[in-house]
């Protein structure tokens, strides 16, 4: 057969496979010859450059073309496949089933080379007449590389399907996460607010008993042994308040308050719990604030307080001769908020440049070292850093060894809205006064110039005594005399008292009024004084409300200024006795035994008091008498108190007064509670276990009359051998106790008759209660579940149950979960709680 004839027969064919270089020569411009070298020639380059092998056979089945690429792809070479049955060179079946399915152009085949290589095929069978006879034009494509790109593309697929699965899992895993951190936190917040009630109230009554028992008639020796006691009772709590608070920031639970304060007067608050400690090592404590800074404003006092506290705290604890400086002044105001620097200055043993960086690193101390002098958690400081923070400022410090420190801090307040207030008549006629100070410390001269000249006083300072007589007598020759002098007790040339003293003796002298600076009063420092001539007399550090009141006592506006003297100045308004007897006081309170134990304290303190049962029975109270105050459980059926107190407010309902102070009496004492109350339109809140002295505050807080009394702690008497002790076989020392007699007697007040009828209602009502709870437990009623467990609770903590009302208030908790299955293993539990009660009551 010729050569060309073949080419033509096959040349459109051959352009499907076809590399670039081919194509190029098909669509070559030039003409083509048309000898047989020429075409055989040109067939021959275009199946070179073809990357399929082709291949063409006759009638018979045997190889009459078999191309270069073939011989590559299959592994036969030419010489040995031209002539050669197909079948015998490559599967013939494979062909045949291509050839039995024209519809589908091109097949895929398995073809193992001579070499051994299992190589995938692409095959296409076309049937072509050469020269009028019958030929087979077979292509085949190695589409290994191709097979290669598919198989990684689809491990890709898949890796990335698995990818995406896998980070849909990881996603919905951080989600479960994110909400379980969440729970988390809001479980470590609640525990951390339990604990904090839990741990502090037991601190608190050690810490005041403590100073109760000091107050009576003790040996040298016990009086060492109590006081001991209470300075390490004061160290622990304080370190538990640290771990607390360092927990609570760490858990982002730490939120600031926003009420109306006064800055001075928490300023005093400080300067009166470290003001002794200052006194007892010798040193001048001065708290000075600027006139230009504002007094009334809106934050959070008691972090404030706190972060003062530590700092100047940290200050006393490490200077022990010179001064300890606070000082507050203005840095940057607007129309709503103001800037203030705080500064805390000591001449104590000072910082190393190197340590300055770790003060404000939690769990860091400066002496790290197991012989360090000076105690601490080293949590103070980061606490601190992070309250500032919170109240929009920054902290820092400057200090050199042996030269003492300085700490500063700025933060942010509201200004309270501006009120007309009248200026205050003392300190009108306060202006104009000559007043001398005599101070050796430059720092105590400043703050008396700084507040005296505020008040609109003449005020000039003497260093020394020599001085301080000097300029008051030329003042008296000049016409000009001193109305006024203040002395300090402790001075190098000439102490207060010999100096007082020799102004007396001077009859120029004589009629100008003396006050007494000295750091640390003594009994009977009054008498002496007064028999020397002083007019008055102030401790150190001076608080400006102290010292103005003096000013206006000595100048006759005022009583006299002597701490311990017969008389004194005029108490703060509080409710007197016939007051008392005269407001009317609704108690809301769905328990019997709460309610007992409520009117028994308002008793024995002094108040009247009505009690009703629910919130709809305390509006149809309200409806017919105009009640003073309304003391309201929050948690009651029928109409809780958060319901009821919404009603009171709305002039709808038809209460007489909708205004009547309302205060919360609830067993939760968690974060976030108080607040409700709050919204719900309360005005303050009382935890219970309801305690006298927390409830004659709250009612002071909400009744402003006449005062005759001041609240001081109250000595509990011995409990009297009427009330049955506790059985031997609960002696022994429990977390939380069976029986908390003393809690139950210091919540009445040590009245045993009211404590006998409050127990023997309680252990009457209580058996009702549980059994009105196990059935709510079989009739799957959560929410009676819930109710009876909380009833339980309230009336467990006002009698001094303490375990049972520990099982009570966790079986509360999981029936608001619904989980009741679990609070059927919970009820055993507080059965066996309150048999052990029945028992350890004795009644």
């Amino acid at each position: 057969m010729e050569m060309w004839v073949i080419l033509l027969g096959i040349l459109p064919f051959l352009m499907l496979g076809l590399s670039p270089m081919g194509m190029g020569l098909l669509r070559s411009k030039e003409p083509l010859g048309r000898s047989q070298q020429d075409l055989e020639e040109l067939l021959e380059a275009v199946m070179s450059c073809s990357r399929d092998a082709i291949v063409i056979l006759d009638s018979q089945g045997r190889v009459v073309l078999w191309s270069k690429t073939a011989e590559s792809i299959l592994g036969w070479p030419q010489k040995q496949a031209l002539g050669r049955r197909l079948k015998e060179l490559i599967p013939w079946e494979d062909l045949h089933k291509c050839k039995e399915n024209p519809s589908t152009k091109i097949h895929e085949i398995f073809y193992s080379s001579p070499c051994g290589n299992d190589v995938p095929l692409e095959v296409s069978v076309e049937s072509i007449s050469l020269g009028g006879e019958a030929h087979e034009l077979v292509i085949l494509r190695d589409v290994t590389e191709r097979r290669r790109n598919e198989t990684e593309l689809l491990r890709a697929k898949e890796e990335a399907e698995s990818f995406n699965r896998e980070l849909e899992k990881a996603i919905e895993r951080a989600n479960c996460m994110a909400v379980e951190a969440e729970l988390a936190n809001a479980a470590k917040s609640s525990f951390l607010a339990n604990m904090s009630h839990e741990i502090r109230t037991p601190m608190n009554g050690i810490i005041g008993m403590t100073g109760l028992l000091l107050d009576t008639q003790l040996t040298a020796e016990q009086k060492e042994y109590a006081q001991i006691i209470r300075n390490c009772s004061e160290s622990l709590l304080s370190l538990i308040n640290d771990i607390l608070d360092f927990s609570k920031i760490e858990a982002g639970k730490l939120e600031l308050e926003m009420t109306d304060f006064d800055l001075r007067l928490a300023l005093e608050e400080v300067v009166d719990v470290l003001a002794l400690k200052a006194a007892e090592k010798g040193l001048e404590f001065v708290c000075m604030v600027e006139p230009d800074v504002p007094s009334l404003l809106r934050g959070d006092p008691g972090r404030l307080r706190q972060v003062l506290l530590n700092l100047v705290g940290n200050a006393v604890k490490f200077t022990f001769q010179g001064e300890v400086l606070v000082r507050v002044s203005l840095e940057a105001e607007n129309q709503g908020k103001v800037t203030l620097r705080f500064q805390v200055k000591d001449t104590g043993i000072g910082i190393p440049k190197d340590k300055q960086r770790l003060l404000f690193r939690p769990f860091t101390q400066v002496d790290g070292s197991t012989t360090r002098k000076f105690g601490g958690t080293g949590l103070g400081l980061s606490i601190s850093k992070r309250l500032v923070e919170l109240m929009g400022g920054r902290i820092w410090v400057e200090s050199r060894p042996g030269k003492g420190s300085l700490f500063s801090f700025a933060a942010v307040f509201e200004k309270q809205p501006p009120r007309e207030v009248s200026e205050e008549t003392g300190t009108v006629r306060l202006k104009g006064t000559r007043v001398l100070v005599v101070d050796d410390h430059a720092a105590n001269r400043l703050l008396l110039k700084v507040l005296l000249e505020g008040w609109g006083c003449v005020c000039e300072e003497a260093q020394k005594a020599e001085q301080a007589l000097r300029m008051l007598r030329e003042a008296h020759e000049a016409g000009a005399p001193f109305q006024v002098a203040i002395l300090d007790m402790l001075m190098p040339d000439m102490d207060g008292d010999r100096l007082g003293k020799a102004i007396k003796r001077d009859f120029r002298l004589r009629d100008t009024c003396l006050i007494m600076l000295t750091s640390l009063g003594r009994r009977g420092d009054a008498r002496r004084l007064q028999e020397i001539g002083f007019a008055g007399y102030l401790t150190k550090p001076v608080r400006t409300s102290q010292l103005r009141c003096c000013l206006e006592a000595v100048l006759g506006l005022g009583e006299t200024h002597f701490p311990d003297a017969p008389s004194g100045p005029a108490a703060s308004p509080m409710l007197n006795a016939q007051s008392k007897s005269g407001l009317r006081i609704l108690l809301v309170e769905d328990n019997t035994t709460n309610q007992k134990v409520a009117l028994g304290i308002l008793r024995k303190l002094g108040y009247r008091a009505e009690a009703v049962a629910n919130g709809k029975e305390a509006l149809a109270c309200l409806k017919r008498e105009p009640y003073d105050l309304v003391l309201m459980d929050c948690q009651m059926p029928e109409l809780d108190g958060y319901e009821a107190t919404r009603l009171i407010r709305e002039p709808s309902t038809g209460v007489l007064n909708p205004r009547v102070p309302v205060i919360a009496m609830t067993a939760n004492a968690m974060t976030g509670d108080k607040a409700r109350c709050i919204e719900a339109g309360m005005d303050d809140y009382v935890a219970k276990p309801v305690r006298a002295q927390e409830l004659e505050a709250a009612i002071r807080r909400c009744v402003k009359g006449p005062t005759d009394f001041q609240a001081k702690p109250r000595r509990l008497r011995p409990l009297p051998s009427v009330l049955p002790e506790p059985s031997e076989a609960f002696q022994e020392a429990e977390v939380p106790p069976v029986f908390d007699r003393d809690a139950l007697l210091d919540r009445l007040m040590g009245d045993q008759e009211l404590a006998m009828g409050i127990l023997s209602g309680f252990l009457q009502e209580t058996p009702a209660q549980i059994n009105a709870l196990r059935l709510a437990l079989t009739q799957g009623d959560a929410n009676s579940v819930r109710r009876w467990a909380h009833t339980i609770k309230g009336a467990a903590g006002n009698v001094g149950a303490m375990l049972l009302r520990e099982k009570a208030a966790l079986l509360e908790q999981v029936a608001k979960a619904g989980e009741l299955e679990q609070a059927r293993e919970l009820l055993k539990g507080l059965e066996s709680s309150w048999e052990a009660f029945r028992q350890a009551s004795g009644l």
